[in-house]
């Protein structure tokens, strides 16, 4: 029934049960960090349930509801999202939402509603939201996607069943890969910086200009150890233009700096694999405790960052605060 979902077996199980033993909750609150395929494997549970077929052949790719599912036209299923250019859900769409859902479904059969970035609904907007999770309408399922489930009212989340996704094996990330023609070292590299997510995997495979910005980082942050905070500007201009870009940055760092603080516990010097720049260059020059402060601080940026906070100069901060790290020497 899932198929194309990498791992997740715990989950798909518990999701193939609920269908075929017609147990379907009446909300799910899916959750993890961006990449992991919340979405897509909210959209892959959406076709399943509003699949006309035997629930043990679902989703069967040529019922009715299966080809306008593809087409985008399914009467059915409908999204909620932040509105282009703005970064909160807002009480008028949860409103909309509702007078939708009051209405009788299609065909007779289920209805999914499908809220994307969660945590970007205002407080208001999650109240208007929880009297339909509350006393919800026979047929009508809620799929809640969440990168922080935190910023996620109590009363949303308690009505929600809660799905937690984790990352990936370097195995599956592989796999995904090569299915996509990206192989030899390329895949190597991919697959070790991933971090086990499936979307930063393919972002990194067909995005080239994540790699420029990786360098960017990586010398502003080798300039930041030899006391240099010039760069610091540049960078974060560039990061500070495309929000998207700049959470990816900082969600990057911290895998690095993870990497280091990982070299300290684990592994001597002749443990640092060969070509690992971060390690090589960087390592020497620091120590745990300074990782362990550079990298809260960069999590406090990602946190940041999810707000209406000026992306350029959350990143100035940020990094003035690392290079103060350093010339206190911590």
């Amino acid at each position: 029934m899932f198929e194309e979902i990498l791992g997740q077996e715990r989950i798909k199980g518990i999701l193939t049960g609920s269908i075929l033993k017609n147990q379907v909750s009446h909300a799910y609150l899916f959750t993890g960090p961006r990449g992991i395929g919340k979405t897509y494997f909210a959209r892959a549970f959406a076709r399943a349930l509003l699949c006309t077929a035997p629930a043990a052949r679902r989703p069967c790719g040529m019922c009715d509801a299966c080809i306008r599912l593809a087409e985008g036209t399914y009467p059915d299923f409908i999204t909620v999202a932040p509105a282009e250019g703005t970064r909160s859900i807002k009480i008028t769409q949860i409103r909309e939402l509702i007078r939708q859902i009051s209405a009788k479904t299609y065909d007779g059969n289920a209805r999914v509603c499908l809220i994307t970035h969660g945590e970007a609904m205002t407080v208001q907007a999650q109240n208007a939201l929880l009297k339909s999770l509350e006393e919800p309408e026979p047929g009508n399922v809620f799929m809640i996607t969440a990168e922080n489930s935190e910023k996620i009212l109590p009363t949303i989340r308690s009505r929600c069943q809660m799905l937690v996704l984790e990352p990936a094996s370097p195995e599956d990330i592989g796999r995904l890969l090569a299915l996509k023609g990206c192989d030899g070292s390329r895949r190597e590299t991919i697959v070790a910086q991933s971090g086990g997510l499936p979307g930063r995997a393919m972002a990194m495979m067909t995005h080239q200009e994540d790699e420029t910005i990786k360098n960017e980082v990586f010398e502003t942050i080798c300039a930041i150890l030899n006391h240099n905070g010039f760069p610091i500007f540049h960078l974060a201009e560039g990061l500070g233009k495309e929000k998207d870009g700049g959470l990816t940055a900082a969600e990057d760092l911290i895998l690095e700096l993870t990497g280091v603080m990982e070299a300290f516990v684990l592994s001597g010097d002749d443990g640092i694999p060969e070509g690992n720049r971060w390690l090589r260059k960087v390592r020497p020059q620091v120590d745990p405790h300074w990782v362990s402060a550079a990298t809260e601080i960069v999590f406090e940026l990602t946190r940041r960052l999810g707000t209406n906070a000026n992306p350029r100069m959350q990143w100035e901060a940020a990094l003035f605060k690392i290079l103060a790290l350093q010339e206190n020497n911590l």
